[in-house]
């Protein structure tokens, strides 16, 4: 039945367009059987031609989406004739194929050169600079390795420069930069640093030793390496450009020195005369690469041509790694294929498909018996079964089981695979085995492996290794390498829910991996078998699927009490920080014990993307001073500016607001010195920044083990961190000038002062008061502390003395309030602390509003904490729903927000009285875009429309979620004309990249609509309830816009909008700022006559040009669907999905697809469904 399914689709590709390129051959989990000109391991997909001419793909349509063919399309490419196209589905998203390389810049060129006695000109990296005094010689630069043209002598630093001339500018597609270097570089394009290696500092200073030693490859036989220059980061001009480069020495006594770079420039038309290209440079092929990946269990892939034709599909099914799935001998035969053919024929060696998953009679988990029997069982017969106990992953060489259970004793892993003759073995089963009654009430993460992978002397990550340097933390170990070795990881949680999942492991952390308890890192990735951990890892989060977590073991708290970091970090969850979850957990080790181990979620673009509405692809993301994602020229133009700037200038202070996000600066910078981390800020640092024109910088709070009276600190609550944090001159480790530089410079401005002061006495007030702290720690401790004896008695030398060290973290926290206040004050010169009381009243008691002071809102009332005089703080009246504010009691003339200063005896009361009603106003939510697509990403907004008779200004009205703390404000002066609309937007410029003409467009609003449904409300400035729509992804709603393109759009702003029959999804992309594209293009007409039965007429007219009536009868309220599908069934249009009162209604379909886009004479089919009721009629569109 497969085999003529598949034939089908064939046939009908083939009728519709005459053409007959196919989806040859795919592999979702690939290992090793491609490599990307990266070196990467993508999934990918081969096309073929089998016809006798060549066939134009330009702008065809591939996709892992029905709802969206066009998903990535193709440049201007052809397949000749029984030729293959290999497409790597990367998410990489690159459509450019380089026909012709031409190396601009060559081994033995003449280059302008500086050695770095003494720092150069300012702008001797910038295109138009005069090197006038500068030697001339050629590459390579440097002594000592025997292949230097222009031998220098020893130094720290050479700085060169080198123009040159681009012609074809617009052809220019990919600029690659080989360089061989001993022993770092930074390298700027047209003044844009866009590659480093090895060296730190921004720029590196010209007497800057690099991080380490690095030997130049090329002396000996090697090849120079290379580094892409990034488009989105600095790109060349059209005629003249310059390429500088200043390259670092570990020391000027240095044995060695080497630079010799070459510049080669992409272009994708074949240039005349030939270009030459360096015979000592590897260029890798140029490939195309889609902006989606492959489900390793199984989705469609669809080909689809310029005019929207389904040319041909394949579904993947479930793919073990390096597996393909595609064309018998190119023909109609679908098969399997053990050894994937990427770019030739695929042959007939196929197998029929994969086998099951296997079932064991017991599931992973803790056993009071001491043994037991585990029965293995597979549902296909015939299968023979093979096992392993040691952790390893089973073979056919391993054990073979023989039917009767397998006797185990004490703690054990079996892992089983099921091989049949002609099928894929199945996927590796994997439980573990805890006997005895050891349990511990408490979550735990199996680990299986081979053993060899963590201890083989040679290539295990666990183990010292022949390199290992005798004296701690033992660099050149195994450990300190970067290995990745596969693993397989069970989650078992308290209440039983169980999680199992293949993935790669290697060593984590910096010093901590001395000690004998190691961290680890996990990911998950294709070849291993799961591209994500579809597992909710930290309950408390609204995350259910992880690219990657670390086990860590507490790394410098590892001897103490094993919590410090998660207890400070997590001091922030309710604050705007950026923090990692924490969970401990226990963890078994092939049915070892192996300890108490904290789970925390890995920094990293991906986790940045799983906390904000970020694409993880474009984020700048800075460790320390060099960038792990992205770029960090952004950064250095914000010190440079800051360098140059008045700090005390209003303007000056104003644009780094729109520069950096200065509450976030704040807080981050208060919690460091609160805590008194001393292994910072020179050190464990991480910054980021969305890579949009208005994107802020923020920072990460992460590894704090050094806070809370680490032992080797001292008291520690004794200690000016504040001025250790802002210390002009402290030594490379822990807080060199750079790394004070910013948080010094800002204090310069009074607002930002004030802010920094006010922020910090919110703290003071609140997750920094002493009871909050150590009933905090107690919360944590409590919990651990039952595990800190076996955790002990496994790792001797662990959590010594653990009572003890909880008790200097507690004195820690019961001390350090009162000694901050006094730095604050000797810090800034400011008079004591003075208590302030803040209350709320209204006619019917203490209640109607709260009051927001500087960042915090209390709950309760009244409420008193600690401000400084001299420094105002801020303060707003925030009314309840129903009430409005009327004034304060000691401040009557003044505004709901103000300025006020503290004096003794301080006391505010914000007055609220109940809201008497007024006109009602008729703005409605219109239009919902709550998850768009990958391939037209405007993020997230909703629009408002005025369906009254007069216009209605709503300054001051709040949006909201069902997150009382998310509330976008409308800004003063915003009025709704009659008949008019207003979009707020969640990101302006994502938004307006895509509807450019739309106007009226508000926002930034700081959060994201749920991808799930959830209640979006909207209050008037009195806080009265205007509109609110509860909407879901799921039927009955419209679920077209979950992902796939449309929005949600209101079928008439007369209709109720809080029923999902009121709505549907939009024509195209939907259409903010105009009229809905539903309401023009759909009509209904229910006749008066109630119905005896559901009943679906023939339609008219048919056949038809542009637009076809369809009639049917509703007997009693029901959810109806009505759908257009093609002639091979698959749904081209969802008309309508929603409830209907009973009736005789009439609805028009006018021959689009769900995005808008006229579809192609032919056959198709209008389906109504009811819970009880199907049928379908014929429609013949003829264009």
């Amino acid at each position: 039945m497969l085999k003529t399914i598949w034939k089908l689709i064939l046939v009908i590709a083939v009728y519709l367009n005459g053409q007959t390129i196919q989806i040859n051959e795919v592999v979702s989990s690939n290992q090793s059987s491609f490599f990307d000109e990266d070196g990467d391991t993508p999934d990918w997909i081969e096309l073929y031609n089998p016809s006798q001419t060549s066939i134009s793909l330009n702008n065809w349509g591939i996709s892992d989406s029905p709802a969206s063919p066009f998903k990535w399309r193709f440049p201007n490419t052809s397949i000749g004739p029984e030729e293959f196209l290999l497409i790597m589905a990367s998410d990489k998203d690159r459509a450019d194929i380089i026909s012709d390389w031409e190396t601009v810049i060559d081994w033995g060129d003449q280059w302008n050169y500086f050695l770095g006695n003494q720092a150069p000109p300012s702008n001797w990296n910038q295109l138009g600079f005069s090197p006038i005094g500068w030697s001339v010689g050629q590459s390579g630069f440097g002594y000592g390795d025997g292949d230097d043209n222009t031998i220098t002598p020893s130094i720290t630093s050479i700085y060169i420069v080198k123009s040159f001339f681009i012609s074809e500018y617009e052809h220019v597609k990919k600029i690659a930069l080989h360089i061989d270097y001993d022993d770092g570089f930074v390298a700027y394009l047209n003044g844009t640093e866009f590659a480093r290696s090895n060296v730190i500092g921004n720029p590196p200073a010209y007497n800057q030793g690099t991080e380490g030693w690095i030997e130049a490859q090329m002396y000996s036989g090697g090849s120079p390496s290379l580094f892409w220059v990034d488009s989105t980061i600095t790109w060349v001009a059209n005629g003249q450009n310059v390429l500088a480069i200043q390259v670092h020495n570990f020391d000027s006594n240095s044995s060695d020195m080497s630079c010799i770079p070459f510049l080669t420039i992409g272009r994708d038309t074949i240039m005349q005369p030939a270009s030459e290209v360096a015979e000592e440079i590897y260029l890798p092929g140029s490939m195309l690469h889609t902006n989606f990946k492959i489900s390793s269990s199984g989705e469609t892939i669809m080909l689809t041509d310029l005019d929207g034709i389904l040319i041909d599909s394949l579904f993947t099914q479930s793919l073990q790694p390096d597996v393909s799935i595609g064309r018998i001998n190119e023909g109609d035969d679908i098969g399997m294929f053990l050894a994937p053919t990427p770019g030739s024929s695929n042959g007939e060696e196929s197998v029929v498909g994969t086998l099951g998953d296997l079932s064991f009679s017991h599931p992973s988990g803790f056993y009071d018996e001491v043994s037991m029997f585990v029965g293995i069982y597979s549902l296909e017969p015939d299968v023979d079964i093979y096992y392993t106990t040691d952790g390893s992953e089973p073979d056919a060489g391993a054990y073979q089981y023989s039917g009767v259970p397998i006797y185990i004793e004490g703690n054990t892993v079996i892992r089983a695979a099921g091989y049949k003759n002609g099928w894929l073995e199945s996927p590796v089963k994997t439980s573990t085995y805890i006997l005895g009654g050891e349990s511990y009430d408490f979550p735990t993460i199996f680990l299986s492996t081979a053993p060899e992978n963590f201890f083989d002397w040679y290539t295990g990550i666990y183990v010292m290794g022949p390199n290992a340097s005798p004296d701690y933390p033992h660099f050149g170990a195994n450990f300190w390498e970067d290995w990745e070795k596969p693993i397989h990881i069970e989650i078992l949680e308290e209440d039983g829910t169980y999680f199992s999942s293949p993935g790669g492991v290697s060593i984590f952390g910096g010093w901590s991996r001395g000690q004998s308890q190691k961290s680890f890192k996990f990911f998950a990735r294709g070849e291993y078998g799961a591209n994500e951990f579809d597992y909710p890892l930290f309950p408390d989060q609204d995350i259910d699927s992880y690219q990657s977590f670390i086990l860590r073991n507490s790394g410098n708290d590892w001897n103490f009490t094993m919590l410090r970091d998660g207890f400070a970090t997590g001091l922030f969850k309710d604050v705007d920080l950026d923090i990692q979850a924490y969970r401990p957990m226990l963890v078994y080790l092939n049915g070892e014990f192996w300890g108490l181990y904290n789970l925390r979620e890995k920094v990293s673009e991906h986790f940045i993307a799983n906390h904000h509405p970020v694409d993880p692809d474009e984020v700048d993301l800075i460790e320390v001073q060099w960038a792990n994602e992205g770029t960090i020229d952004n950064y250095n133009q914000l010190i440079s500016y800051v360098e140059n700037s008045d700090m005390t200038n209003v303007d000056v202070y104003d644009s780094l607001s729109n520069w950096i996000d200065i509450d976030n600066h704040i807080d981050y910078n208060v919690g460091q010195i609160f805590i008194d981390n001393r292994d910072w800020p020179g050190n464990n640092i991480k910054y980021w920044r969305p890579q949009t024109q208005n994107g802020k910088w923020r920072w990460i709070l992460y590894d704090t083990d050094f806070g809370f009276g680490v032992p080797w600190m001292g008291l520690g609550y004794n200690f000016n961190t504040l001025e250790f944090a802002t210390e002009t001159n402290g030594p490379g480790w822990p807080n060199p000038p750079w790394s004070t530089y910013l948080l010094r410079r800002l204090l310069e401005n009074s607002d930002y002062r004030n802010r920094f002061i006010n922020i910090f006495s919110d703290r003071l007030n609140t997750i920094f008061q002493p009871s909050f702290l150590t009933n905090s720690l107690d919360l944590l401790s409590s919990r651990i502390e039952p595990i800190i004896p076996i955790q002990q008695e496994r790792w001797p030398g662990s959590s010594i003395d653990w009572n003890y060290h909880i008790q200097i973290v507690e004195t820690f926290a019961e001390n350090r309030q009162s000694y901050i206040r006094q730095f604050i004050r000797d810090y800034f010169n400011l008079p004591a602390v003075r208590y302030s009381l803040f209350t709320i009243s209204s006619q019917t008691g203490p209640h109607g509003g709260k009051i927001q002071i500087n960042t915090i809102i209390p709950e309760s009332y009244p409420w008193g904490g600690y401000y400084y005089p001299n420094v105002p703080i801020e303060v707003t009246a925030i009314a309840d729903t129903g009430y409005i504010f009327s004034g304060w009691a000691q401040f009557p003339d003044s505004s709901e927000s103000m300025s006020v200063q503290i004096t003794n005896g301080f006391a505010l009361t914000a007055l609220f009285e109940p809201y008497a009603g007024g006109d009602t106003v008729d703005i409605v939510i219109n239009e919902i875009n709550y998850n768009s697509s990958d391939e037209f990403d405007t993020k997230d907004w909703i629009e408002l429309y005025n369906n009254g008779q007069e216009s209605v200004n709503v300054s001051g009205w709040v949006f909201t979620d069902e997150n009382e703390d998310h509330r976008f404000t409308m800004p003063d002066t915003t009025t709704i004309d009659t008949g008019g609309y207003i979009v707020l937007v969640q990101d302006v410029d994502a938004f307006l990249n895509f509807f450019e003409e739309t106007e009226n467009v508000f926002g930034p609003f700081e959060f994201g609509l749920s991808g799930g449904g959830e209640s979006i409300s909207l209050f008037d400035i009195s806080g009265r309830l205007v509109d609110r729509v509860e909407y879901d992804d799921s039927q009955p709603w419209p679920t077209a816009p979950d992902g796939n393109g449309p929005t949600l759009e209101l079928l008439s702003p007369e209709l109720p909008n809080d029923i999902a029959g009121s709505w549907s999804f939009s024509l195209g992309n939907g259409t903010p700022g105009y009229v809905n594209s539903v309401t023009e293009s759909l009509s209904e007409d229910p006749e008066p006559i109630v119905p005896d039965e559901t009943f679906l007429f023939p339609a008219y007219p048919n056949p038809f040009n542009s637009n076809v009536k369809i009639k049917f009868n509703v007997p009693s309220q029901k959810v109806i669907e009505i759908s257009i599908s093609n002639i091979v069934g698959e749904t081209v249009r969802v008309i309508k999905n929603s409830n209907f009162n009973p009736g005789i209604y009439t609805i028009s379909w006018d021959g689009k697809n769900e995005f808008g886009q006229d579809l192609s004479t032919g056959l198709y089919f209008c389906t109504l469904k009811t819970d009880n009721f199907n049928d379908t009629i014929k429609l013949l569109l003829v264009k």
